[in-house]
């Protein structure tokens, strides 16, 4: 009973403390999106998989909100500028000249309309089924050639889908931190001790650990005396 409570700690405190870039990642596949959230916390968690959900939607369009904020302006912007040249441009021809013009306020009114449903549409259409290999599914080549009805979601598929995940094994971790604190910096931050693990793992890679454990301590060691200084 005592182990099963620790155990049900440990859970609360991941569960607490899940990630919400992989979500974004998961709202960004269109085989997956909201869904499938759904679905995994509901295995999970059933009291909680709806409050959750609703976390991460609200954040996902918090986020949203700022890349529309920041790339649709200059969007729109070259939307308004361009024109197309007529042949009679220099003609004196009042009416048409007004024509132009309205559309031109038409055309802009509807792009920022679309902008702002742009979320809302995709989360709406139905869900990608590939016939093949799901493995091999390009995601990124989805917003490629859907860059022109989704162009900020495009740019928000792009930055979060590059973004490295790195997964060790806990007593990599522990081995690794052991190192990173040690009398010399025995009071850093955890979050410059997590910044530190990251980046050594994107630098060097992931070192399997061996049954042998003075062996993997051994290429830990000789790994980073040949890369002295950079953590």
């Amino acid at each position: 009973m005592n182990m099963t409570s620790r155990m049900k700690v440990k859970f609360d405190k991941y569960w607490k403390d899940y990630s919400i870039v992989l979500a974004f990642g998961a709202i960004l596949d269109p085989r997956l999106k909201l869904k499938f959230l759904k679905f995994c916390y509901q295995k999970l968690d059933p009291s909680t998989s709806d409050v959750k959900t609703d976390e991460v939607l609200e954040k996902f369009r918090r986020l949203y909100k700022e890349y529309r904020n920041t790339f649709s302006g200059s969007t729109t912007s070259q939307c308004r500028n361009q024109s197309p040249k007529s042949p009679e441009e220099g003609r004196p021809a009042k009416k048409r000249k007004m024509v132009l013009k309205e559309f031109k306020e038409f055309d802009s009114e509807t792009q920022i309309s679309m902008e702002k449903n742009e979320l809302e549409i995709y989360l709406k259409e139905g869900l990608i089924h590939t016939n093949g290999d799901d493995l091999k599914y390009n995601v990124l080549h989805f917003w490629k050639t859907n860059e022109d009805r989704f162009p900020t979601l495009s740019v928000m598929a792009r930055n979060i889908l590059s973004i490295h995940i790195t997964t060790v094994a806990s007593e990599f971790a522990f081995s690794i931190g052991g190192r990173v604190l040690t009398k010399y910096r025995s009071s850093i931050l955890h979050e410059h001790v997590q910044m530190l693990i990251c980046t050594r793992s994107w630098l060097y890679g992931f070192i399997p650990i061996h049954n042998d454990d003075d062996e993997i301590h051994e290429e830990e060691v000789s790994m980073e005396s040949r890369h002295t200084g950079h953590i």
